[in-house]
């Protein structure tokens, strides 16, 4: 029994080579966010463009993260992390050495195939080489590796902003993406056979496509207004153009997706869960560092570390919870993490004109300890809900929700404060941010309602179809 519960320390530093380029990923991701303000000022752009560094980032994350099943399938998984690191290094040198906006958002393009490639690697590893006693741990480890890298982010990207530029948040991590390429490179292991598939080319470009609309469209919202047609059309034709991709996708003889995985109703509610859990945490983790410079007056630095406590807290109370997701089941900790980020988003949103940096962190911890519970946990019982082989597809699927629900709510939280700050309302710049701040919070609230709804349906579902097997 002992030995079936032993990890070979192969497995455990692959885990660790590849979680450390995932890290860098999300590290930098989140460390941007910081810089809005100083990107603004020095390129002398709207912060609906330079959202864009974010929501572009994570738009191409996520597109990359759709064909990962199809690339774990087709290639070695050391071969696919070995590349990823190569095009995370390249991308280091263009944004760090970038002239312009146009050339640091390239370097950003470039490191999100990396990015979007690394966290599925990651996730396939753990749930190949893991078993199933032990998965609930492992995968909380998993996003716990991922999840100090937002807890972080703020706190160094303020901290280089001030003391040095945005250029060290790249030059300071490339010793540990060089680290991270040779522990993963000489650890990774290959369970499954490659597979000789045709890519689906088409099915691809209809899915990038519509995810372009439909982030274009709340970007438009900001500009034009909720009611413009810019917006309405937008997100329209990008619904409609995702409805032929999955359309095609049924029929068609070529490899992306399979899209079999959403037959399980239950999968399909922890995938919206999940994608909800993300949209909220990436929103609120853009908000607040703006909140707290241009409503509070902070610097970077203060601005970014008002998050870190909540985010180190959510980060490390993952393995924890996926352990009571192993001795109790999901629900249980599920459930407690929804009902915490009920209560902090309604903390921020009865707040949100008064908030002060104490206030921020206090609100935070209560929101990244609900998300620590509910976060990853809603991946794990997700992937559970479906057959082993197609589990590649559901690790596919809920990185890909993963990633574009974090470009969606950049794209959500910069509209509302775009469209508070051009109000033409005779008030201050900080307090039509305030303002637009808690428009975004209250949305925060009512999306952390829906997860509670969709967190009860889901396992009442579950325990339905338990009494029916049984």
């Amino acid at each position: 029994m002992l030995e079936e519960k032993r990890i070979p320390t192969k497995i455990i530093l692959a885990i660790v080579g590849s979680g450390l380029m995932a890290f860098c990923g999300v590290l930098i991701e989140t460390s941007m966010n910081v810089t809005f303000p100083t990107l603004m000022k020095q390129f002398n752009l709207p912060i609906g463009t330079v959202q864009w560094i974010t929501t572009g980032y994570l738009l191409l994350v996520s597109l990359v993260m759709a064909a990962s099943a199809f690339i774990q399938r087709r290639f070695h998984l050391r071969h696919i992390f070995i590349f990823a690191g190569i095009t995370f290094l390249l991308g280091i040198f263009v944004c760090g050495l970038a002239p312009n906006f146009a050339t640091l958002l390239i370097g950003r393009l470039i490191q999100a195939v990396a990015t979007g490639l690394t966290i599925p690697v990651m996730f396939a590893i753990i749930l190949q080489q893991i078993p199933a006693s032990r998965l609930g741990v492992f995968m909380g480890i998993g996003g716990m590796i991922v999840g100090i890298a937002p807890s972080l982010g703020p706190t160094y990207g303020g901290m280089n902003t001030y003391l040095f530029s945005w250029r060290e948040i790249f030059w300071i991590i490339l010793p540990i993406v060089l680290i991270a390429v040779i522990l993963g490179g000489l650890t990774i292991p290959q369970r499954f056979k490659t597979q000789k598939a045709s890519f689906d080319y088409f099915g691809f470009i209809l899915l990038a496509i519509s995810f372009f609309l439909i982030a274009e469209s709340f970007n438009r919202a900001g500009v034009y207004g909720w009611l413009n047609y810019n917006f309405w059309g937008f997100l329209l034709i990008g619904v409609l153009v995702l409805v032929w991709f999955v359309k095609h996708s049924q029929h068609s003889k070529h490899d992306l997706l399979n899209l079999a995985v959403f037959k399980s109703v239950t999968f399909n509610l922890s995938v919206i869960t999940y994608f909800l859990f993300q949209l909220i945490n990436i929103g609120i983790s853009f908000l607040l560092p703006n909140y707290g410079q241009l409503v509070l007056g902070n610097n970077s630095l203060v601005a970014g570390s008002a998050i870190l406590l909540g985010s180190l807290v959510s980060a490390l109370v993952q393995p924890l919870s996926g352990h009571l997701l192993d001795s109790r089941g999901a629900g249980y900790p599920i459930r407690i993490g929804s009902i915490l980020v009920i209560g902090a988003t309604l903390l921020f949103a009865l707040f949100g004109l008064h908030l002060t940096t104490f206030l921020i962190i206090i609100f935070y911890i209560v929101f990244g300890l609900g998300f620590g519970f509910g976060f990853g946990n809603t991946m794990t019982n997700g992937i559970q809900q479906v057959s082993q082989d197609l589990q590649q597809d559901a690790n596919a699927t809920f990185s890909t929700s993963q990633q574009y629900a974090g470009s969606l709510g950049t794209a959500i939280m910069a509209t509302f404060l775009s469209q508070s700050q051009h109000s033409g309302l005779k008030l201050s710049a900080r307090h039509l941010t305030a303002i637009g701040s808690e428009h975004d919070f209250t949305l925060l609230l009512i999306l952390a309602i829906i997860i509670f709804c969709l967190i009860t349906l889901n396992f009442k579902r579950q325990k339905n179809n338990a009494t029916t097997t049984h």
